[in-house]
């Protein structure tokens, strides 16, 4: 798929203040040892694409820590490859959240110089294993400008979402913005895919109008007078746009079918490599029903967690229904119950840290508990 050039926009906002105020969405950790940005990159190199730009956030250290030179992605290269699109801080001063035209407009250097017939737009806000090999066919196919990916939502989705309506070959005939996603609704994963230069002519034009568009409302706008066709995802995808969201599709990690259809396919999602001893089980660990990273030492009981590498759960210690991020220390006869806790946490010993399924405690970064 040589003639697809990629493009991620990592300023999708942060929902998530709880965790982290400076954090991008695109480098939260996910899974025991991903960032939700690893999903987009990941699915884009499975699908032979060898050029993709990351369109950066204001506060992108993480990002650019995380993927480096890129090359557990294989996009290390002397030609093509990754390329950073970063902000200015200007952008970020004067125009805070006013839309996202504008960052595609100031990068449209990058989509005329890769000289590619079609482009592949992705956020990063959303846990999927997408085959894009298989939307490049439907694209084809059905001769469309413009091809949208969506989920048909198996239950309510609470949040802002863009919602399709389409016939029964997939035309789109109405794309809405509603402020929640109800059962049984198409719901827009963000995954674009289009010709070159019509996206060329598409924002030059919208760039026009002011810089409060976003591009959703562009395509919305463009359903009547394009051929717009809506790709059926079919496998496990979710949006992140919430404490409970981010909470809920971590948990659903912890079911077999959903593990392996994100991670045990024949497409990999990759991350950035770090070469840790194996998990540590003492002869006290009890551990059912979770993800354990490396690096970790386990003396207390674990059920239906995720640890993250190098977390350390002390004697006696109990850990249920939560997610520990890296480099975390939870004390002896502590015990936690529906907790995210970022990473680089000291947990006191005999702490008694409890959340709800809806309402998980959050333990924010440098905090002491």
């Amino acid at each position: 798929m040589t003639d697809i050039l990629g493009l991620i926009n990592l300023q999708c906002p942060n929902m998530m203040k709880e965790l982290s105020m400076k954090r991008p969405l695109a480098s939260e950790p996910f899974g025991a040892k991903f960032r939700l940005m690893d999903f987009a990159l990941s699915n884009m190199v499975n699908a032979g694409i060898d050029t993709v730009g990351l369109i950066l956030p204001f506060h992108s250290r993480s990002v650019l820590d995380h993927v480096r030179s890129a090359k557990e992605w294989d996009l290390a290269r002397k030609q093509h490859g990754l390329y950073y699109l970063p902000m200015d801080e200007e952008d970020e001063i004067l125009h805070p959240n006013e839309g996202d035209i504008y960052s595609y407009y100031k990068n449209l250097r990058y989509v005329e110089a890769g000289q590619c017939r079609y482009l592949l737009i992705s956020g990063c806000d959303v846990v999927a294993n997408i085959d894009y090999e298989k939307v490049l066919h439907f694209h084809r196919k059905h001769n469309a400008n413009i091809t949208l990916v969506y989920k048909k939502q198996e239950a309510d989705c609470p949040g802002e979402g863009y919602v399709l309506k389409t016939k029964a070959n997939g035309h789109v005939t109405a794309m809405k913005k509603a402020d929640a996603v109800k059962k049984d609704e198409n719901l827009f994963l963000g995954s674009v895919l289009m010709d070159s230069e019509l996206f060329l002519r598409m924002i030059r034009r919208a760039n026009i109008g002011g810089k409060r568009k976003f591009l959703n409302d562009v395509l919305a706008d463009n359903v009547e007078t394009l051929r717009i066709f809506g790709y059926s995802f079919d496998g496990y995808a979710k949006r992140i746009n919430s404490i409970n969201s981010y909470y809920q599709s971590s948990m659903d990690m912890l079911k077999l079918e959903n593990w392996r259809d994100i991670f045990h396919q024949d497409n990999r999602i990759y991350t950035k490599i770090k070469d840790e001893a194996p998990a540590k089980y003492k002869e006290e660990a009890r551990v059912t029903n979770s993800l354990v990273a490396n690096g970790c030492i386990i003396e207390g009981t674990v059920e239906n967690s995720i640890l993250f590498r190098k977390v350390r759960v002390g004697r006696n210690a109990v850990i249920r229904n939560s997610i520990i991020m890296q480099n975390t220390n939870i004390g002896e006869d502590a015990k936690l119950d529906y907790v995210i806790c970022d990473k680089d946490r000291d947990i006191q010993p005999e702490a008694i840290l409890e959340g709800t399924e809806k309402e998980p405690l959050c333990i924010i970064k440098h905090e002491v508990r």
